[in-house]
C-alpha cells in the first residue's frame, strides 16, 4: 500500500470529489476541508490524500489545522487497519502531527496505536457520535412557537448558549471573547436560528454550519435545562431542515452523541436516520 499526496485541495478535489459525494454525509468532514482549502488555497493549504492498495483507494484523508485529521474509507472490503497504519507511518515520517482525529473507531485505534510506535504522544477519546441524516421529513405536532433567524441584540444570550454547548457536548472550554465572536459570525451570516415559544421567549438553537456540494450540516443544538423536555429543540430542527430541504438541498446532516438517546430519537420522529458513526481524539501531548 502506498500514500498519494495532492499538490493541493483543487487536485484532489478533481481527481475524489465524484467518489466522497456518494457518501457525501459521510465523508462531509473531508469534503468540507477540501472546499475550504479551494476556495483560498493560499492562505488555507491543508494535506490531502489517499491512501491505495495497487490501483484501488482504501482510504482519504485531510490534515488542515486547526482541524483534526480527518479519515473516510471509501472501500472497506479491502485492510483498512494497514491502510491506516500506512497512513501513520507516513505522517510520523514527515513530522506531521495532528491535533487531533476523526474518524470510525477502528480506524482511530489503528492509527493511534501505529503513530504511537513512531512518535512519543498521547490521544485521548473525545467523542463517540453518530452521523445522521435526513432527505424527507415525518410530519410532527409542533411544539407552539416559531423559528427564526437570529438577531444581533440575542449575541450575549446566544453566546453564553453557545459556551453551555460546548461544555455539555463537547466536554470542551471555550473562552468567552471567542466564543463570541464565532457567535456574531454565525448571526452576521443568516446561519443561526431560534425557536421562540408561544410567550415568545428564546427557548432554544441551532445553526447551518457546513455547506456541502448536495446538502448542508446542523450544529450547535442546543436547549437550556429549564425549556427541555417540551419538544422545542425537535421542533426548530424540523422547521430548519424543512427550510433547507425545501430550498434545494438534497439532505441535512447532524451529529449526535451516542449517549445522547433523547436526543437521537427526536431526531429520528422528525424523519432522521442513522447512516454511520464517528470517534473524535484529541492529541493531550507530543
Amino acid at each position: 500500500m502506498i500514500v498519494k499526496v495532492y499538490e493541493n485541495a483543487d487536485v484532489y478535489l478533481m481527481d475524489n470529489e465524484a467518489v466522497l459525494l456518494e457518501q457525501e454525509a459521510i465523508s462531509q468532514l473531508v469534503l468540507y476541508d477540501a472546499y475550504k482549502s479551494r476556495q483560498n488555497q493560499e492562505e488555507i493549504m491543508g494535506l490531502f490524500g489517499v491512501v491505495m492498495d495497487e490501483d484501488l483507494t482504501v482510504l482519504h484523508f485531510s490534515n488542515m489545522p486547526p482541524r483534526n485529521l480527518s479519515i473516510y474509507i471509501e472501500d472497506d472490503s479491502r485492510d483498512v487497519r494497514k491502510a491506516t497504519m500506512v497512513l501513520a507511518d507516513y505522517l510520523a515520517e514527515n513530522q506531521i502531527i495532528p491535533v487531533g482525529l476523526n474518524a470510525k473507531y477502528e480506524v482511530c485505534e489503528a492509527f493511534i496505536e501505529q503513530f504511537g510506535k513512531c512518535v512519543k504522544c498521547t490521544f485521548a477519546e473525545r467523542m463517540a457520535l453518530d452521523i445522521m441524516e435526513i432527505r424527507q421529513l415525518i410530519d410532527i405536532k409542533p411544539s407552539e412557537g416559531k423559528t427564526r433567524l437570529a438577531i444581533p441584540n440575542e449575541v450575549k444570550l446566544l453566546t453564553e448558549w453557545m459556551i453551555q454547548y460546548q461544555i455539555e457536548a463537547l466536554a470542551k472550554e471555550v473562552d468567552y471573547e471567542s466564543a463570541l465572536v464565532g457567535t456574531s459570525k454565525l448571526i452576521n451570516n443568516n446561519k443561526l436560528y431560534v425557536f421562540e415559544n408561544s410567550q415568545q421567549i428564546v427557548v432554544s438553537m441551532a445553526a447551518a454550519t457546513r455547506q456541502l456540494a448536495s446538502g448542508i450540516a446542523i450544529s450547535y443544538v442546543y436547549t437550556p435545562e429549564e425549556y427541555r423536555g417540551m419538544g422545542y429543540a425537535a421542533t426548530n430542527i424540523y422547521n430548519i431542515s424543512r427550510k433547507y430541504l425545501d430550498d434545494g438541498n438534497e439532505f441535512c446532516t447532524l451529529f449526535v452523541d451516542k449517549k445522547n438517546i433523547l436526543s437521537k430519537r427526536a431526531y429520528e420522529k422528525v424523519g432522521y436516520n442513522v447512516i454511520d458513526d464517528m470517534y473524535e481524539y484529541k492529541l493531550l501531548q507530543a
